[in-house]
């Protein structure tokens, strides 16, 4: 499942990339690109599990391949590593990213080694889910177990949540399984690292901002994340021990973890990038590629910890839904200097959907700056002056209602 700048890299760094992809995922112009570029462009249905493992063996038998990498969504990690594992053609054995994969399996095992110690509750269905949410006590994080992109996660604060909670599962047609968590407060990160023959380089830590509950939607990222030395290591030291315990041997891991008054407790980890733009965060900071890194290590290149010189932030547009009838101050923000990227998916005309979860965002701003700071100060002027009219009221797309110009 390689992105389009997934290939190009991997060809750079000197590999022949069979891309394989399910044509429901992405739009028939961008895997028109990655056919164009793959050496060998095949199609499957990663819906059926088994149908999904023949077609990875047959390729890889076919062209000989000497490794099998699944580098996109974890959903369908699983499978590609077992086939992978059968042929000797792994980089990671499947037993780690299934642990990666899913939550329950996570916690079971930071449980088993005494690490990041956090109540929970497994609930195969929707109907177990009330009786685990009164086993843990409100407030209760509930996590829909094979989900991601925080589709589903919500946080239930009385037994009324149930109706809005059921509401929004139906959205999704998921049923089970879900695991209940106990509600962890405090101010979140991402650790991002590049691990090869199971030593695990910390690339650096991600600040988060999270959109307000129930739903913890992410509104932003700063890169490097202001914190002290002495949590700093902490976090990096947890998140060190975790992936060993996995068992992950290779290839860029995305940990999240939340520093609570007990110190850092990890929420959940994938065996990929950040999503986020968060590489690109990455680059801006601190100059490296973290992509190219990848391929570069996979080629026997040591992974260097890169130095910041720099800081980097993003923020998610999450305008109320409505028709759009004017935007405003587009070309101003994409003048600055410091914007890097600056994407609105809305135009004149359009419905503003509702933001469930990170698929649903409007758009998003880059922007670097000297310091984590000054880069989070650039963002919000940033998402300030960008005005979207919405059945008639002026919204700032940092979600302040009135007309530009006019008093905040």
């Amino acid at each position: 499942m390689p992105y389009r700048q997934f290939v190009r890299k991997a060809q750079t760094a000197g590999f022949w990339v069979a891309a394989i992809w399910d044509p429901r995922l992405e739009s028939p112009e961008y895997l028109d690109d990655v056919r164009a570029l793959a050496d060998l462009y095949v199609t499957a249905d990663f819906r059926d599990e088994e149908a999904l493992r023949r077609t990875v063996r047959a390729v890889a038998l076919e062209h000989d391949a000497s490794l099998i990498y699944h580098i996109g969504r974890e959903e369908t990690m699983v499978s590609a590593y077992e086939v992978a594992e059968e042929l000797r053609a792994e980089l990671n054995p499947a037993a780690a990213i299934r642990v990666l994969a899913d939550k329950h399996a996570m916690r079971e095992l930071l449980a088993k080694r005494g690490l990041s110690p956090v109540a929970f509750v497994a609930a195969p269905t929707r109907r177990e889910v009330p009786d685990a949410v009164r086993r843990i006590g409100f407030p209760a994080v509930v996590k829909p177990a094979a989900l991601a992109g925080s589709r589903g996660v919500y946080l239930w604060r009385e037994p009324a949540d149930q109706v809005p909670w059921t509401a929004l599962l139906d959205q999704y047609g998921y049923d089970g399984p879900f695991l209940v968590e106990e509600y962890l407060r405090g101010p979140e990160y991402s650790v991002e690292t590049l691990s090869q023959d199971g030593r695990h380089q910390v690339v650096g830590i991600t600040g988060k901002l999270l959109g307000p509950p129930p739903l913890f939607v992410e509104t932003g990222h700063v890169h490097p994340a202001p914190l002290p030395e002495d949590r700093r290591r902490a976090v990096e030291d947890l998140t060190e021990q975790f992936l060993t315990a996995c068992g992950y041997r290779f290839g860029p891991a995305h940990t999240e973890v939340i520093w609570t008054p007990r110190g850092p407790r990890i929420v959940e980890s994938q065996a990929r990038l950040g999503g986020d733009r968060i590489p690109r965060l990455i680059e801006l900071a601190t100059g490296l590629d973290i992509e190219q890194a990848v391929f570069a290590a996979l080629k026997g290149a040591p992974v260097k910890p890169p130095t910041p010189t720099a800081a980097a932030a993003v923020r998610f547009f999450t305008l109320p839904p409505g028709h759009v009838d004017a935007i405003r101050g587009l070309e101003t923000v994409e003048a600055l200097g410091h914007v890097d990227e600056l994407s609105l998916r809305l135009s004149p005309g359009d419905t503003v959907p509702e933001v469930r979860d990170s698929k649903s965002r409007h758009g998003h701003v880059i922007v670097s700056g000297a310091s984590p700071e000054e880069a989070q100060a650039r963002c919000a002027e940033a998402l300030a002056a960008i005005e979207v009219v919405i059945d008639g009221t002026p919204v700032r797309a940092d979600g302040r209602t009135g007309a530009l110009g006019a008093p905040a």
